[in-house]
């Protein structure tokens, strides 16, 4: 019974549990042709706890997907709310898989993305409901507009520096930075190895695709992000959220639990963007699943910090503050010649409106 599991309900405010009905997360699952890949993560799926929500999930199969792929999908039952597959007719590769799996249909919907060689811990979702009612909801309702997402991975690398992917540590760059070793921390790297996206952000990003592929006021291969690796990735979705991301002064909120224990992993399959899968590559990306609620609970003080307390990481894992951030996107807007507003204040509320004016001068 998912009740019995339930210690980390404990930390919730009396605000957190009024509003525990009103966010709502849909699972988006993108395959192709990779059978006992999606069948480990559908298990994984299906062992989960939900907690008596209501959890809709989507299946978006690729117009090449294999026969086993499909009988998989055909056999899949799930219990949990609504489930609908999609099925293109038209090849439209990993970039447009990602973007087109999930749309937010109002302010207070979310959407878990997950490509099928991930697989979860019974607690991704647990992570998920905590971290969303203590920072979007509650007291904090409208407060945090810089925050677009939560992952669900604890990553081992970075890579994003020009010199190459190299080993990553969050705990030991906190510790030296006199932070909890096991606070959660803030990054504006969005993870692709299982995260929920918020539907703002979400929204803003289809917004800022169809801008830079209609070519709109920029050439499709400008540089928006200096000194990146991403920027050699022109498949990837990646690329164009982390532009996107370092324009805003966005962030995700990561786990930092010990052992790189996570809520999710990834298995390093063979597709798009993995052509060779040695051992050396799976051990650096694969992390230990969360297989006891009581994990949830290795935070500081026992319970998930105040927004205020998070430290925050720029894109090369260093130290820095959400105000940064945001003085460097606005800096990089009006290199690029983009219209930027200043009056952005990262505890205003509404304050996210007032950034989704800055690419208005496209």
């Amino acid at each position: 019974m998912d009740l019995a599991r339930s210690t980390w309900m404990s930390t919730l405010t009396s605000q957190e549990w009024r509003d525990w009905n009103v966010p709502q997360v849909s699972l988006s699952v993108i395959t192709k042709d990779r059978p006992q890949s999606l069948s480990r993560l559908l298990e994984s799926i299906s062992d989960a706890k939900f907690y008596g929500d209501k959890v809709d999930i989507r299946i978006n199969l690729e117009q090449s997907s294999d026969l086993e792929t499909l009988g998989i999908i055909n056999d899949f039952r799930w219990n949990h709310g609504s489930m609908f597959v999609h099925h293109r007719v038209i090849h439209g590769g990993l970039l447009t898989a990602v973007a087109e799996s999930w749309f937010p249909h109002s302010n207070d919907s979310y959407g878990v993305l997950l490509e099928d060689d991930v697989e979860l811990s019974p607690f991704f979702y647990a992570w998920i409901k905590m971290a969303l009612l203590r920072y979007r909801y509650g007291t904090n309702r409208g407060k945090n507009p810089q925050m677009f997402g939560i992952s669900l991975y604890q990553p081992k690398n970075l890579e994003l520096e020009m010199a190459g992917r190299r080993p990553f540590n969050a705990s030991h760059i906190l510790h030296s930075a006199n932070f909890s070793a096991i606070s959660p921390y803030l990054s504006p790297i969005p993870c692709s190895w299982g995260a929920l996206y918020f539907p703002e952000h979400w929204k803003e990003f289809h917004g800022y695709l169809a801008i830079r592929f209609a070519e709109d006021g920029l050439n499709l291969s400008q540089i928006i992000v200096p000194d990146v690796r991403s920027n050699q990735w022109t498949k990837s979705w990646k690329k164009y959220f982390i532009e996107l991301v370092y324009l805003r002064g966005y962030v995700m909120l990561y786990p930092n639990f010990p052992q790189y224990v996570s809520l999710s992993t990834n298995h390093l399959e063979v597709g798009s963007h993995v052509k060779i899968r040695s051992k050396e590559k799976r051990e650096s990306f694969s992390v230990p699943l969360m297989k006891e609620e009581a994990g949830l609970l290795d935070l500081p003080s026992g319970s998930l910090p105040n927004w205020t307390s998070l430290p925050v990481l720029n894109i090369t894992g260093t130290p820095t503050t959400l105000n940064t951030l945001f003085e460097i996107g606005v800096a990089r807007c009006s290199e690029l010649g983009l219209y930027v507003d200043t009056g952005y204040r990262d505890d205003a509320v509404g304050g996210h409106s007032q950034m989704c004016d800055v690419l208005h001068g496209l």
